[in-house]
């Protein structure tokens, strides 16, 4: 009976969605616990990984793991993996491409919106007693004809371009990888340093890289508009957190709307002071919906390779 093995502990509603995608003559096993510990100590078991993005795969977990034929991604980041690894031991790796893009441009949006709103702010103050609606009102800004830069246009990337369309944005994009950008989005390619001069809003959705570590830096912050607002829903390590949070302090960045960090959890105690952070825990791409889509095509792709039908796995397989 091949094992599959949950990098990750899952527990209640998320335990019971993926349950029920595992098949008859399959076997799942959770890590008690989120930890390398542990995942060590079940390596050795697992036909499959299911890596769900939160533990590092890295070379002493594939050498544990001596009957693994394949490993699914849940989702499509690769940076929890060792690649020279996975390529010196000839592991497939397949990731579940545009599974959550959805979710994750949706999430953008109302990160960028809630921004522009001053959302967070304006809740508290009414809770607290605040009723001032001209003043509150002048403090906000709308959509509709702001120049908004995105770094990246894979699957996120346009999805999030086709929403700012219909908002009436000026969308830029920075992208080295993409040339297609045919269809109904209306966008404009152009280099780095012009994104971050022109842009009043910066929205992140490349990979993490080492290129892109960092891209978002006292350097680059400084390049930008005064006012601006930053969005990451991609990788927390894309931001230098210390250089965002002197951008807020200095008001150089009015709001920023963050769903990722450098290390998560987060537990920053001096982000979380900021009143024009809003802070969201990693959930851009975890919707109720996408989470179902994510778990039946993971499974789906493990019970192809496993039955021989390569051809028929639609989901990416990660070229090293």
């Amino acid at each position: 009976m091949p094992n599959i093995l949950l990098t990750n502990h899952y527990e209640g509603l998320p335990l019971e969605i993926l349950m029920h995608q595992i098949p008859s003559g399959y076997q799942l096993e959770v890590l008690e616990q989120a930890t390398q510990e542990c995942l060590l100590q079940k390596a050795g078991n697992a036909d499959y990984f299911l890596v769900s993005g939160r533990l590092k795969i890295t070379n002493e977990v594939l050498s544990k793991a001596k009957k693994l034929k394949m490993i699914q991604r849940t989702g499509v980041g690769t940076d929890v993996f060792d690649m020279k690894a996975l390529k010196s031991k000839n592991i497939p790796l397949y990731v579940n491409q545009g599974v959550n893009a959805q979710s994750v441009a949706e999430h953008t949006i109302l990160l960028i919106l809630a921004c522009l709103k001053r959302l967070t702010v304006i809740n508290n103050n009414v809770k607290n007693g605040i009723w001032q609606k001209q003043e509150q009102g002048l403090s906000t800004f709308e959509l509709h004809g702001k120049t908004v830069g995105l770094i990246g246009l894979g699957n996120i990337g346009k999805r999030v371009a086709e929403f700012l369309n219909a908002f009436g944005a000026n969308v830029l994009y920075y992208d080295i990888f993409c040339t297609d950008t045919a269809g109904s989005i209306s966008v404009q390619s152009v280099a780095l340093e012009e994104l971050f001069s022109r842009c009043d809003i910066i929205s992140l959705h490349c990979p993490l890289t080492v290129q892109t570590k960092g891209i978002i830096n006292k350097s680059s912050i400084e390049k930008m508009k005064d006012g601006v607002i930053i969005v990451n829903t991609a990788r927390g390590a894309l931001i230098n957190t210390s250089d965002l949070l002197e951008g807020i302090k200095s008001k150089k960045v009015a709001f920023a709307g963050l769903d990722v960090y450098e290390e998560e959890p987060v537990n920053n105690a001096e982000l979380f002071m900021q009143k024009n952070i809003i802070t969201t825990p990693h959930i851009g791409g975890v919707s109720y919906d996408s989470f179902h889509a994510m778990m039946h095509r993971a499974v789906e792709n493990i019970v192809l390779f496993e039955s021989g039908k390569f051809d028929e796995i639609e989901r990416y397989k990660y070229a090293y």
